[in-house]
């Protein structure tokens, strides 16, 4: 049976764990915005991540909540990135749901020994690290939908610059955004925002857009606007988005749309997880058992499920 995904509920009149798709008037602009509170700190306390660590992770998050928000049908958008850094792979991915809600997951695999030759305060490359480094964004809306995955190498100082190039290489989309994470210096707590702005397509489909003058200055100045919100403003639990793309946008004119909502989600359960236990040989069986039992850890909740070893044996085909 699958397990349901832990839901702590925020405090009544919460604004949290949501997208708020938005608008520009009179431009051709459209953006997202998002927050995340108890969505991330469970995600990011599952592992106790080096603080670090755990900041670009949320900001992973966040990003795929941006992504993942903009899928028109069921489906999974997932990230990743791959390198030679500190942390030389890191995963997030947003599962839409039938009913709108986003479910949210990701983790980090951390190398030890070079995170501890950074300090305390790594800078975003010497975590990821650049060389022969890279983001790859895969969109699976299921079996009837072709698979797209698109590749950037990780260019920029930090993962809002990484994304962005994404944009302009793989989709030729204008596109600004900012990504954020940090504790709550009141609660400790983990708290994630972003807010992403992108130029509509004009023109004739599959050909590179052309900026005239008068577009150009809308995008700069939104772009320009969008750039101008604090850290604080994005992860401030008493400033609800509504708030923010007002303060933002208020002389040119927003017009927001339905928000969708965010949980936290995890695919393992212990039917999936035994029949791939049912794939291993006798052999490999005996060497996972320790005490009696095969522990089986999911690296994104960091979840244990135990199995015996005749559960195991019985589900061979």
């Amino acid at each position: 049976m699958t397990e349901a995904p832990i839901v702590i509920k925020d405090p009544e009149g919460s604004r949290d764990n949501e997208i708020r798709p938005f608008r520009i008037e009179g431009m051709d602009v459209r953006g997202r915005a998002v927050r995340l509170g108890t969505v991330a700190d469970q995600i990011l306390r599952a592992h106790n991540y080096p603080e670090p660590v755990a900041r670009i992770l949320g900001e992973l998050l966040v990003l795929a909540s941006l992504l993942g928000s903009m899928l028109k049908f069921e489906g999974i958008v997932t990230i990743q990135t791959k390198s030679d850094g500190a942390v030389p792979m890191m995963v997030t991915d947003y599962e839409l749901k039938a009913d709108g809600t986003g479910h949210l997951r990701g983790y980090a695999d951390i190398n030890e020994d070079k995170l501890a030759t950074y300090g305390k305060n790594p800078s975003f490359h010497g975590l990821i690290g650049s060389k022969n480094g890279y983001l790859a964004l895969t969109i699976d809306q299921g079996k009837d939908m072709e698979r797209y995955q698109g590749i950037v190498d990780l260019q920029g100082e930090t993962l809002s610059e990484v994304a962005r190039n994404y944009f302009m290489n793989s989709e030729q989309t204008p596109t600004e955004m900012r990504l954020r994470c940090d504790r709550d210096p009141v609660t400790g707590n983990w708290r994630a925002g972003g807010i992403m702005v992108q130029h509509l397509a004009r023109g004739e489909a599959g050909r590179e857009r052309i900026l005239d003058r008068e577009t150009k200055e809308h995008w700069n100045r939104a772009s320009t606007l969008m750039h101008s919100v604090k850290t604080e403003e994005l992860l401030d639990p008493q400033l609800d988005l509504d708030q923010l793309l007002f303060r933002l946008f208020n002389e040119d004119g927003v017009r927001v749309f339905d928000a969708s909502h965010v949980v936290k989600g995890c695919r393992c359960d212990r039917a999936r997880l035994l029949a791939v236990l049912g794939t291993f040989s006798q052999d490999d069986i005996d060497h996972m058992t320790v005490d009696g039992k095969i522990g089986v850890n999911c690296q994104f909740c960091n979840k244990t499920f135990d199995f015996l070893p005749e559960e195991a044996q019985s589900s061979k085909a």
